[in-house]
């Protein structure tokens, strides 16, 4: 698990760093604070070097198509001057982890096509910009266990085709659960039943839809579930809630000893079946030793979080952090329950 995380010069955040991750970390603050970007971070340390993280974390932001236009909005102010630079330290070992992402460079001359040869480059502020146009990423992973030894690998567009090098996957299990991934539950469901979990899943369905029996993939590879029709019902025609439920469930199921990143947690959810979700994502957690960190800009998610926590036997290992922005600068403030429910009695603004 995670101890700490700092973020330099990603997306809209130029530098930020977060200080005492708890087990179940919930993030909120104003739109454009750099919620998602912090969620995208730590989905790229858990990749190490995998080149096609990047390419997947503008998927879920609904950027589905390929241009090298779009190689420089990874890096802040979309200025690719400066390195994208994500480390964090771990809790059991204390040892750094560092992932540093550059421009990829394809040379052209005007008087021949375009040239094979591919460079990276790493500039620093100040230096001159470069003469040509970034048309991919390398990624640089080390370890402080191992300061010496560096993991590398790119991922690049030539034509209409992406090219990756050096993919590597990193040694923990990460999911990512947004509004482009929700349906996304055709693996993880395969992979919940060979755990011999469902039994699990079904239980906590039933805190939301009582009727529910049954859930299972039918041959054309849509889910349905039984709650006591004639028939078997597509889960996606039984509401967003079930919908989005089953998502964050199915990530947590299948997530034992890694991260799970939940982006606007709330989604779809109405505020009834949130402190259901955070006692199943909070129990989950514990019995499965899974990191988790969500965001939200909803007031009720927050409340059902803070009612969560109270029924949990770890309270102290829940952490509500607040990203704070002014002009280019960011910060985290760490809520404490007591200071948390104070807050949402008094109806400060939280979100």
């Amino acid at each position: 698990m995670f101890k700490s995380i700092k973020i330099t010069n990603l997306r809209a955040i130029t530098d930020l760093e977060i200080e005492n991750l708890g087990q179940v970390n919930l993030i909120v603050g104003q739109n454009n604070c750099g919620k998602t970007t912090l969620l995208e971070a730590l989905f790229f340390i858990i990749g190490r070097t995998n080149p096609q993280l990047p390419i997947n974390a503008n998927a879920f932001r609904g950027l589905q198509f390929l241009s090298n236009e779009y190689w420089d909005t990874f890096f802040n102010n979309m200025d690719t001057d400066s390195n994208i630079e994500i480390s964090v330290i771990l809790r059991e070992t204390e040892e750094e982890q560092k992932l540093v992402i550059h421009p990829v460079i394809q040379k052209q001359t005007t008087a021949k096509p375009v040239s094979s040869d591919i460079v990276s480059i790493g500039i620093q502020n100040g230096d001159a910009k470069p003469a040509f146009t970034p048309n991919g990423l390398e990624l640089i992973y080390t370890n402080s266990q191992d300061p010496t030894a560096k993991s590398i690998s790119r991922i690049f567009l030539k034509g209409d085709e992406l090219i990756p090098e050096g993919t590597k996957e990193g040694s923990v299990r990460g999911v990512f659960v947004g509004p482009a991934t929700k349906f996304d539950w055709r693996n993880r469901l395969a992979s919940v039943q060979r755990k011999k979990r469902v039994g699990e899943l079904i239980s906590s369905l039933k805190e939301i839809e009582p009727d529910i029996s049954d859930i299972r993939i039918n041959e054309i590879g849509i889910l349905e579930a039984d709650i006591g029709l004639r028939k078997l019902i597509p889960v996606n025609l039984m509401g967003g809630g079930i919908a989005n439920s089953l998502s964050i469930l199915l990530a947590m199921l299948d997530s034992q000893d890694g991260i799970v990143l939940i982006d606007e947690i709330e989604n779809g959810l109405h505020h009834s079946i949130q402190q259901k979700i955070w006692k199943a994502v909070f129990k989950w957690a514990q019995d499965l030793n899974v990191q988790v960190f969500a965001t939200t800009h909803s007031n009720e998610c927050i409340r059902a979080f803070s009612n969560s926590v109270d029924m949990t036997l770890f309270g102290s290992e829940a952490k509500l952090f607040r990203i704070e922005r002014k002009d280019e600068k960011f910060r985290a403030v760490e809520y404490t329950r007591e200071l948390l429910s104070e807050s949402l009695e008094s109806k400060w603004e939280v979100r």
